[in-house]
C-alpha cells in the first residue's frame, strides 16, 4: 500500500536510504513544477507528505523560490487541511537559517515551520517517517469522531481516545488515573473529520509536540526510575529482567503492562504509563517486608543502586533536555522557556550551570532566581 506523498526534484537520493518505507512512497519528481499536478492528484488519499525543501537546489540552473515549506500551504488550503507532514534535506540548516538542534527539541523548529518533523536524508530520519506514518494510519482507523456543530470538525471523545487511540490497558487497576492525566494534558477536543488523515495529524502534532519531550501522563525511563527511588541504570535493568522472564508473576505483569504501546511508542525511546508506574510502587509498598526489600526480590539477579538524594530531581542540560544525572532540589533551580506547554513543570539545572550560562540563567523560574545570588 502507497500512503506517503512524496515531492522532490531527486527523489532517489532519499528513498536510496528508506528501505523501510520504500514501498509506501509514491514519488513525484518536481521537475520545475510539472510532477506536482500528478502528486497533487493523490495528495488527499496519503496519511503522511513528505517534501524536500530544496525542490530545486540553489546550486542548480533555473532555481526558484519554491520549495516545500512554500508548497505545503498551497496544498492545505486547497484541500481545506493536511495530514501529518515532513521536510527533508541535507541542507536544513542552511534552508532554514537555524540548526536543527537535538530530536528532543526537534520538535519546536518543526513546530515553527508548520509541520510535525524535519530532518535529514538518512536511514533514521526514514525510520521516524515510518513511525509518523504508522501512527497517523493507527489513529485514523481508531479515533471516533462525534458530531459537532461546526462544519468539517468533530467532537473528540476522551474514552475513545485513551483505550482505543492510545491503548491504555482497559483492565488495568490504574485505567482511571490514566484517562485523568490525560485529559489534564490538552488533548484535541475538535478537530478537522475531512478525511481520516487530516484527524489523525491532530493527535500526532499533540504526541510530539505535548506530550513526548516532557514528563506528561507518560515517562521516560529516568522519570519513572525517579519515581520510584532508583538510578535510571537500575530501572533499565529491572526491565530487563520483566522482558527475558519467560513466566512472568503478578507484579512482572503489572509493570510490564506499564509500558507505553501507542502511537509513537518509541519515537523517542521508550515510554511508560505515569499511572502504571505509580500503581506497581503502590503494590509493592504493601508487601509485607516493605517497598525496597519488595522491589530488590522483584528485580532478582538485576542490582538496585538507591537514590541517596533526600529530594531527588532529575538534571537537565543547557539545552533543557534531561540526563542521567540525579542531584538534591537544593542544589539545582527550575527553569523553563515559552516552548514549554502550559502546566507542564519546569526542568531542573545545577545551580553552577546556572550562574555560568547567561542564557540558562535568564530561564530561570522568577521564584528560584535569588538562588543565582552568589553570598559574599
Amino acid at each position: 500500500m502507497s500512503d506517503i506523498v512524496y515531492v522532490d526534484d531527486v527523489p532517489e537520493e532519499f528513498l536510496a536510504k528508506a528501505e523501510t518505507i520504500r514501498k509506501r512512497i509514491l514519488d513525484f519528481e518536481f521537475d520545475d513544477g510539472r510532477g506536482i499536478e500528478k502528486a497533487f492528484g493523490v495528495a488527499d488519499t496519503a496519511v503522511l507528505w513528505l517534501f524536500d525543501f530544496y525542490l530545486i537546489h540553489p546550486d542548480r540552473a533555473g532555481y526558484s523560490d519554491e520549495n516545500g515549506l512554500s508548497l505545503l500551504p498551497k496544498w492545505t488550503s486547497e484541500l481545506g487541511g493536511r495530514p501529518t507532514t515532513v521536510v527533508v534535506s541535507n541542507d536544513l540548516g542552511k534552508a532554514l537559517k537555524e540548526p536543527l538542534g537535538r530530536e528532543e527539541r526537534r520538535h519546536v523548529i518543526a513546530q515553527k515551520h508548520g509541520v510535525e518533523w524535519l530532518g535529514p536524508k538518512t536511514k533514521d530520519t526514514a525510520d521516524r517517517i515510518k513511525q509518523l506514518a504508522d501512527a497517523s494510519l493507527n489513529i485514523a482507523e481508531s479515533l471516533i469522531l462525534t458530531d459537532s456543530s461546526e462544519a468539517n470538525l468533530g467532537i473528540v471523545d476522551l474514552s475513545n481516545l485513551c483505550f482505543d487511540v492510545l491503548r491504555v490497558p482497559s483492565g488495568s487497576e490504574w485505567a482511571n488515573s490514566a484517562m485523568r492525566h490525560i485529559d489534564r494534558s490538552r488533548p484535541p477536543r475538535e478537530v478537522s473529520n475531512k478525511s481520516a488523515a487530516m484527524k489523525a495529524q491532530a493527535v500526532v502534532s499533540w504526541l510530539l509536540v505535548h506530550v513526548l519531550p516532557f514528563p506528561s501522563f507518560l515517562l521516560t525511563d529516568r522519570q519513572a526510575a525517579l519515581r520510584l527511588q532508583m538510578t535510571p541504570e537500575s530501572f533499565r535493568r529491572l526491565i530487563q529482567v520483566v522482558e527475558e522472564s519467560k513466566s512472568r508473576d503478578a507484579l512482572q505483569e503489572k509493570l510490564a503492562a506499564s509500558k507505553y504501546e501507542g502511537p509513537l511508542s518509541n519515537f523517542l525511546g521508550p515510554r511508560w504509563w505515569r499511572a502504571g508506574i505509580d500503581d506497581f510502587a503502590w503494590h509493592l509498598s504493601k508487601e509485607a517486608e516493605g517497598f525496597r526489600p519488595a522491589l530488590e526480590a522483584f528485580a532478582e539477579t538485576a542490582a538496585v543502586d538507591w537514590l541517596t538524594q533526600s529530594e531527588p530531581v532529575l538534571v537537565s542540560d543547557a539545552d533543557l533536555i534531561e540526563t542521567d544525572e540525579i542531584a538534591e532540589a537544593r542544589d539545582c533551580v527550575r527553569v523553563t522557556d515559552e516552548d514549554f506547554p502550559a502546566g507542564i513543570e519546569p526542568a531542573w539545572v545545577r545551580v553552577d550551570a546556572a550562574r555560568d550560562d547567561r542564557k540558562l540563567r535568564a530561564k530561570v523560574v522568577y521564584e528560584d532566581r535569588e538562588l543565582l545570588e552568589v553570598e559574599e
